[in-house]
């Protein structure tokens, strides 16, 4: 059996393995942690280690019929949860409730998966409120959020807590290779985001290769301090990124460019964003002098700020080219 979990977490699978072998499961767990640190897929291993019925060394197969109605959701005392829109609403916890009061469908045992727990209306959580109080014999309630401080406390306080840590970035890039994506584009993902599910999403999407193209045009008008830049703005950024997470995208990436720049004026090339752009990088770092770069690394951090004040993209991003080509000459 090869779940990814026993690659993203391998010390919390352990511990698991032993707390269910002693049989000291507790029936109230807060999986708490960034996106892609594997919380649901460690609920949901859980589930499978505990109705898998050729369990071999505390690692279920994955395989028998019990795993795969768990793996297809078609298991009745498995029961998952997750937000509908933005929030959890009342009904959803409404028919948990419900569910929570009778005893396993085919066992003697259930488990309880409430995915976004954060995501809750405040009629929602005070609903759970009453089985955490009480919990039902054998019954497993696993609710897991990116967003720990959203909680109820009267929530929390009834939960063990388990922190997720972000992936270590290597870790993170083997991940992506193994699942077909190119090292340099893997280096690139990594340093934008710790999440496995969201790397692959923007891989797979239609605007993320054309991005890193039009970015990448751009900058190397601007560390060539050439006015086209702010043509590029007009003509091929904005039209690209009309969506506010694409948005996003462009100055993080623009970041990553100007962090390897001065990485690679350090001599530090080890952990680059671009690996395979080195030289192009090194080029462009015997351009501008390391205040000139310090200064446009402000500019890029200031642009973000502006953008997350909600000024439009546009006008964030013309602003910064401007400020970036007067910024080369200082």
């Amino acid at each position: 059996m090869s779940l990814k979990i026993e690659t993203l977490q391998p010390k919390l699978i352990k511990l698991f393995q032993s707390v269910i072998e002693r049989k000291q499961l507790s029936q109230g767990y807060l999986f708490s942690g960034p996106a892609g640190t594997g919380k649901g897929e460690l609920a949901t291993w859980i589930a499978l280690r505990l109705f898998c019925q050729h369990v071999k060394n505390g690692v279920p197969d994955g395989t028998c019929r019990e795993c795969q109605r768990i793996l297809s959701g078609n298991h009745p005392d498995v029961v998952k949860i997750a937000p509908e829109g933005n929030s959890l609403k009342i009904d959803q916890i409404r028919y948990l409730k419900q569910e929570l009061t009778k005893s396993g469908m085919e066992t003697n045992q259930r488990v309880f998966i409430i995915q976004d727990a954060d995501k809750m209306t405040v009629g929602a959580a005070n609903g759970l409120l009453k089985f955490l109080e009480e919990p039902a014999p054998q019954t497993y309630l696993i609710l897991t959020t990116t967003a720990k401080g959203q909680l109820l406390p009267t929530i929390i306080s009834r939960l063990q807590i388990v922190e997720f840590s972000q992936l270590p970035r290597p870790q993170l890039i083997e991940q992506l290779k193994a699942a077909g994506i190119k090292p340099a584009t893997a280096a690139l993902l990594a340093h934008m985001t710790n999440s496995l599910t969201a790397a692959k999403e923007w891989q797979a999407s239609n605007w993320f290769v054309p991005l890193q193209e039009k970015v990448w045009q751009w900058f190397n008008h601007i560390q060539n301090q050439n006015a086209l830049a702010f043509i590029d703005v007009q003509t091929q950024l904005s039209p690209l990124a009309k969506e506010r997470h694409v948005q996003e995208k462009v100055l993080s990436l623009v970041l990553l460019l100007l962090q390897d720049v001065l990485a690679v004026q350090f001599g530090q090339t080890e952990d680059l964003s671009f690996p395979e752009a080195r030289s192009q990088l090194s080029t462009w770092a015997e351009q501008i002098t390391t205040p000139q770069l310090m200064n446009q690394l402000q500019q890029a951090l200031a642009a973000q700020k502006y953008l997350n004040a909600n000024v439009s993209f546009q006008n964030t991003l013309e602003q910064l080219t401007l400020h970036l080509l007067a910024k080369s000459n200082d």
